[in-house]
């Protein structure tokens, strides 16, 4: 009698105890919805890396089962990026480096916050790292925004990204690949030497080299492969992205100092 009470006689749903709302049920169910851990977490990472563009094309198709949704494979390896590497030198932005270097103008930046104390700089170090955490998920509409404009004029075919919103998965899926390597490099960057020695050390770091510098080679792939698009096309839209990227990158570095000073200001 008592396991028939667990479940609703009516619709053979398992009955809610106090436990289901506790926070480690909570946690648990996030992370199940998450990275969905049934196989294809790392089935969707290996298509990722060694089939460019392909997860894009079978999204749009409707042949999603098998893999982690783009959104899903995007936050999984958001998260993987700042815990394995919380301190990777891509961009600094503490105080300190604001006050020295641009973007924005170090003069402005002396000018809104004045001669800093110890305890202000600590503070803005902080609320820095935790809004560049939340916000990082701003380089998806801007990437997808600039891909949707450079092919505006062309027809709409099945599986190739066309609306806005297909545009979003092609690059949820792009920047899921970037940021792997990111936690590839950012491992590599925190584990001691002494811990694996120094010739695999050593060869961690080339592979990790050699990753980074067959980057290119895997957008070009996955461009043509997912945008139906000859080589030079392809080729023409990875200078684009490439330059509107570093762009977005620059004004995401001034965004990331405004936001900071406004937040510490009405505190």
């Amino acid at each position: 009698a008592a396991e028939v009470r667990r479940f609703c006689a009516a619709c053979g749903q398992r009955a809610p105890t106090p436990d289901d709302y506790s926070t480690r049920a909570h946690a648990a169910e996030l992370l199940g919805h998450v990275t969905d851990v049934d196989g294809r977490t790392l089935r969707t990472l290996r298509t990722l890396v060694a089939r460019p563009g392909f997860l894009t094309v079978e999204h749009l198709r409707g042949r999603r089962a098998s893999y982690l949704r783009p959104l899903q494979l995007f936050l999984v390896l958001n998260v993987a990026l700042f815990f394995a590497a919380p301190h990777l030198p891509l961009f600094s932005y503490s105080l300190a480096n604001y006050l020295e270097h641009a973007p924005p103008s170090p003069a402005l930046v002396r000018a809104l916050v004045g001669t800093p104390t110890p305890a202000y700089a600590a503070a803005f170090d902080a609320t820095v790292e935790t809004l560049r955490k939340s916000l990082v998920i701003l380089f998806v509409p801007a990437f997808a925004l600039v891909l949707r404009v450079a092919t505006r004029g062309r027809a709409a075919r099945p599986g190739v990204p066309h609306r806005y919103g297909e545009h979003v998965v092609f690059a949820l899926n792009a920047l899921a690949f970037a940021w792997l390597l990111l936690v590839g490099w950012g491992i590599v960057a925190e584990l001691p030497r002494g811990a694996v020695g120094g010739v695999v050390h050593a060869a961690l770091a080339l592979l990790v080299l050699l990753s980074f510098g067959a980057a290119p080679l895997w957008f070009h792939l996955a461009l043509r492969r997912a945008y139906a698009l000859s080589n030079a096309g392809a080729l023409a839209l990875l200078v684009l992205s490439s330059v509107s990227g570093l762009a977005f990158l620059v004004a995401y570095r001034s965004l990331m100092f405004f936001a900071t000073w406004l937040v510490l200001r009405v505190r």
